[in-house]
């Protein structure tokens, strides 16, 4: 007897079209482009600066000062290796400790003027790289796509707590399939 997945939240997932298996396969295949890019860029930037600190960089710098408890919450990560993340750029000279102005106990983490450097120098290449790649893509093809592209991540950030879908109590756990 077979049983329909389910996300997380209990709801069954339907059947996906051709076309919905089209985006997914082409979601993926950019993952991958994606992530030898990334390698490739880090390796050729001026600074040398891991990639996850650079997201820790870009959420302070796009946020503002902020608590470190704050910052794991908007990276989605554990406070403590984001704790560990803040100690190395701190040690870098990327971001300062400073009194929370509000509860002088607390401390924000501020960018300093160091870590502007690097991140303006990030967004540079990368503007410069996207501006090459879509050099003959037209105004209204941009626009379009940077729509679509802004709507596509919202639906997926919105559904990601979707995204594993529960267990079904009947299907074999892997040590029950070991018997």
């Amino acid at each position: 007897m077979s049983f329909p997945e389910r996300t997380a939240d209990g709801a069954e997932l339907a059947p996906a079209s051709e076309d919905v298996v089209q985006v997914a396969n082409e979601f993926v295949r950019l993952m991958r482009s994606f992530t030898r890019m990334r390698q490739q860029f880090l390796a050729a930037a001026a600074h040398d600066v891991e990639w996850s600190a650079q997201m820790v960089l870009r959420c302070i710098a796009v946020e503002g000062p902020m608590r470190s408890s704050l910052l794991a919450e908007r990276l989605e990560s554990d406070p403590s290796t984001v704790s560990r993340q803040i100690a190395a750029l701190v040690r870098d000279g990327l971001v300062e400790r400073r009194a929370d102005p509000v509860d002088g106990r607390a401390t924000l983490l501020v960018l300093t003027e160091k870590a502007d450097g690097v991140l303006a120098d990030h967004e540079d290449k990368r503007n410069r790289h996207f501006a090459l790649m879509l050099s003959d893509w037209s105004e209204r093809d941009l626009k379009r796509f940077g729509a679509l592209l802004e709507r596509f991540t919202n639906d997926f950030n919105n559904h990601k707590a979707q995204w594993t879908p529960a267990r079904d109590e009947t299907r074999p756990t892997l040590a029950e399939g070991n018997d």
